[in-house]
């Protein structure tokens, strides 16, 4: 179902059924029961066949009543393996560091009270996590089967970054998905959702080339089926995050909610465009990551959010609007929810940036007992990251010698578009991006089509909520059908933070007819045959020079036509058709093992710009190449002794 698609059928769902929500969720729960039939009609059809087998054998003594036996348990035991083994999907459940009620008694002193006053559902793990956030996840044991492991994750920026009244708010809000105030049957649903949106994301993944899966006959079922209950899920659980966010207000307070709210905006801001950016960068100057990375973390929050930006980032948070990307409201909505919405605001007057707070809820409820926390996460995080860490390290000591030969080397860089990009390239990779953006402007005034150079000046200017991007990010996708989807989703970023929500359709429309004709593209690009139609090659002098000068350098080749595959879906994506006709004298038999070997060897050699099937005359090809032939001037080479 393609996003569009998706849109219209949320908004059925809103206008219809979800104005009523003990209908919805009464709709909810038969799909969740049809989904289950669905996923369980395989079991039910292995039992079927082999009680076809097993009961006469049952009801009649006869002497080889063992064969139906054997074959009812055969097709009973194989069936059902099958059948598990392709619903059986195995996720792995979330990471960090674990802390315990003997390690933290006032942190699970807080959790204790609001399970009661929620109802909710007890955790049975809490991790602390390196990213701003916190969140309930739900791993599902046994797979669509569901059994969830229910993890609390809370994020040691936000634990650093919010009082603990704040940091109460915000899990008040995570309790409250897992409470019985959400209504039991909601509190299923929402869960369910969640556990199936990721069980089904693995189960549509293709299956592994040459093997026999049941997979595809139950990818037909959830094609129909996962859109149906996901909207009708999704708009139950995007009310149950208002009536999340009405709990917290009423038991820690409605200005707790609202001030956590804006901060985790703010926070998650700044580690996306600074914190985590930094961090990477050392990689360059340092060989090893270091293990105390988040140490750090506190001290760069206490140092307050940048004010050449901040005031930016909270314009931006208050402009975001509701899109059916995430259950989540946006900021305006949730705070409009819960009465704390600022009222100057609508005048274009936005709050002014958040003090650090004197105490922090990791200070509150970790105590001298965060330090070692720190230590842990930073450690585990040094060791995963250690060997891409090292691979930025070594590649950033070649770019920076590399870097010293381009500028050694190049006399007159700003005349020369190659050189330029090789540079920038370069500066790119190594240094802060922003440092690349006159040596991008200069390539675009060589040529203003320069793919490369408009996609990275346009994510550097819209990463700056410059709108002049966008065109460099336009002017991409008009040249390269193959980058829509990197550019549509720094556009869609762009759109959302300054709520430009129709232009985020536009977007996601254009991105809905795109994938919609990519699978045709594979698909037309990746076979040609005499049936297919072709068009001259359009290669420019200078192109067909180095194309002969590459033919000339093989002493076998005798003679070459090239021509292109006339393409229905994304024509800028050329697809060559090159035939070569090998040295043979005329008393010599056809060879086809020498006929393959010349086409391996120039099938590596040849560069156009485009893919490049290469075929010989004869064989199988035979027809294909008598229609290449016949294009208008697809003879591109002839060796010199053949003209004479």
């Amino acid at each position: 179902m393609t996003r569009e698609e998706f849109d219209v059928l949320v908004r059925a769902v809103e206008q219809g059924v979800g104005r009523q929500p003990d209908q919805l969720r009464r709709r909810v729960v038969r799909l969740a029961i049809v989904g289950y039939a669905g996923l369980l009609a395989g079991l039910l059809a292995v039992m079927l066949l082999s009680a076809f087998f097993l009961v006469p054998a049952i009801m009649n003594p006869w002497s080889d009543a063992f064969v139906l036996y054997a074959a009812g348990i055969l097709i009973l035991i194989g069936g059902s393996i099958a059948v598990l083994k392709v619903l059986w999907i195995k996720l792995e459940p979330p990471k960090g560091r674990v802390v315990t009620r003997a390690e933290t008694p006032p942190l699970f002193a807080a959790l204790d009270e609001l399970q009661r006053e929620l109802r909710s559902a007890p955790f049975h793990e809490v991790l602390v996590v390196p990213q701003c956030n916190a969140a309930v996840v739900q791993h599902p044991r046994l797979g669509v089967f569901g059994w969830p492991r229910n993890y609390l994750l809370l994020g040691l920026p936000l634990l650093d970054g919010l009082s603990a009244d704040e940091m109460r708010a915000v899990l008040a809000h995570e309790f409250a998905h897992l409470s019985r105030q959400h209504g039991r049957m909601g509190q299923r649903v929402y869960c369910l959702r969640r556990s199936w949106e990721k069980v089904f994301e693995e189960f549509s993944k293709a299956n592994v080339k040459g093997q026999v899966s049941l997979r595809p006959l139950y990818k037909k079922f959830l094609d129909w089926f996962w859109p149906q209950f996901n909207a009708h899920a999704f708009v139950l659980s995007r009310a149950d995050e208002y009536e999340a966010d009405g709990y917290a207000a009423r038991i820690v307070g409605a200005q707790h909610i609202a001030s956590s709210l804006l901060w985790i905006k703010l926070g998650a801001r700044h580690f996306d465009d600074h914190f985590w950016p930094d961090l990477w960068q050392r990689a360059t100057t340092e060989p090893e990551p270091p293990p105390d990375a988040f140490v750090k973390v506190r001290e760069t929050i206490r140092s307050g959010f940048p004010l050449a930006e901040v005031g930016r980032w909270i314009e931006e948070a208050f402009r975001q609007k509701t899109t059916n990307a995430d259950t989540h409201p946006c900021l305006t909505e949730r705070l409009k929810a819960v009465k704390q919405f600022p009222e100057a605001v609508a005048r274009d007057e936005f709050p002014t940036p958040p003090n650090p707070v004197a105490v922090s809820a990791s200070e509150s409820w970790f105590g001298e007992g965060i330090s070692k926390i720190r230590e842990d996460i930073g450690a585990t995080w040094a060791k995963e990251i250690v060997e891409p860490w090292k691979e930025r390290h070594a590649r950033a000591n070649a770019l920076r010698h590399r870097l010293e030969r381009l500028d050694q080397s190049v006399p007159a860089p700003d005349a020369d578009e190659d050189a330029l990009w090789d540079k920038a390239r370069v500066v790119l990779d190594l240094k802060h991006e922003k440092e690349a953006e006159s040596l991008l402007r200069q390539i675009l005034m060589l040529n203003p089509k320069h793919c490369a150079a408009n996609f990275h000046l346009g994510r550097v200017l819209l990463e700056e909520s410059n709108p002049a991007g966008v065109p460099h990010l336009e002017a991409v996708m008009e040249e390269d059908d193959e980058s829509v989807p990197a550019a549509s989703q720094i556009l869609h970023a762009h759109y959302w933070r300054t709520g430009q929500t129709e232009r985020i359709k536009e977007l996601e429309a254009r991105l809905d007819r795109f994938e919609k004709h990519l699978t045709d593209s594979r698909t037309e690009r990746n076979s040609v045959s005499a049936n297919d139609t072709f068009i001259p090659h359009g290669l420019d002098e200078t192109a067909l020079q180095k194309l002969r000068e590459t033919f000339a350098a093989d002493p076998q080749l005798a003679r070459a036509e090239l021509a292109q595959k006339e393409l229905k879906h994304f024509p800028k994506q050329k697809l060559f058709v090159l035939c070569v006709h090998r040295w043979q004298s005329w008393h010599r038999l056809p060879n086809a093992d020498q006929d393959r070997t010349l086409v391996n060897r120039l099938s590596r050699t040849v560069q156009l710009p485009g893919r490049v099937l290469v075929i010989p005359p004869s064989g199988s090809s035979r027809a294909l190449a008598r229609k290449i032939r016949a294009v208008t001037g697809a003879e591109v080479y002839r060796h010199r002794e053949m003209k004479s």
